[in-house]
């Protein structure tokens, strides 16, 4: 079902689409998708059923709406979602943790109790379309991937869920500078130093190619 973004809709439809992705943060904070019911979400957010069935599917539906709503507040900062300058994965993640920080309890609670369900999942595959699109838009502007596309859409949906995983689960051990740099020095393998006395190499380097 195909919609417009929220800001484009008249103020009645508007507020529907949020009080109905609110009931459903709500309710994520409270038990696992799967156990949601068309009841809950409607009962939540006080819209009736026939309400909610013009303009969603289903619970799925409102779900993959949700994500694709959070995406499109990053389209101001696309560079910065494909690495596309120097900085890019830096600035990426100063954002993404200030977005997790401004309201880390709601979303620590979702994701504890949905970290084994098909949530997590469901958010990957949506991040995966929107990173295929993505690449396809590259490729008609003149740049192209120097890896299959496929994998890059698979690297690059997990590192985003990975690094948000990651930071929700050690958020109270680690401020988010600390993380932030810590992810970086992953990213560019500059996670190990030599310590007093050491003389060999701290990393095996792939050959530029392989020969058959």
């Amino acid at each position: 079902m195909i919609k417009l973004p929220i800001q484009e809709e008249h103020v009645s439809v508007r507020r529907t689409y949020l009080l109905l992705m609110k009931a459903l943060l709500d309710l994520l904070a409270e038990m696992p998708f799967e156990k949601i019911s068309l009841t809950d979400l409607c009962r939540v957010s006080m819209i009736s059923r026939s309400t909610f069935y013009r303009y969603f599917e289903d619970k799925y539906d409102l779900l993959h709406y949700c994500v694709n709503v959070y995406i499109e507040g990053l389209r101001p900062v696309e560079d910065l979602i494909y690495f596309k300058s120097t900085d890019s994965l830096r600035q990426f993640l100063e954002y993404l943790i200030a977005q997790v920080d401004e309201n880390i309890t709601l979303y620590r609670r979702i994701y504890q109790t949905n970290k084994n369900g098909s949530l997590m999942f469901t958010i990957q595959g949506d991040l995966a379309k929107i990173l295929t699109e993505s690449g396809w838009q590259g490729e008609n502007q003149g740049v192209r991937l120097k890896i299959p596309l496929p994998l890059y859409v698979s690297f690059m949906s997990s590192f985003y869920l990975t690094t948000l995983r990651s930071y929700l689960e050690l958020a109270d051990e680690y401020d988010a500078k600390t993380f932030v740099e810590s992810v970086c020095r992953f990213a560019l393998r500059d996670f190990w130093e030599k310590a007093d006395g050491w003389s060999g190499s701290l990393f095996f380097h792939c050959p530029e190619s392989v020969s058959t």
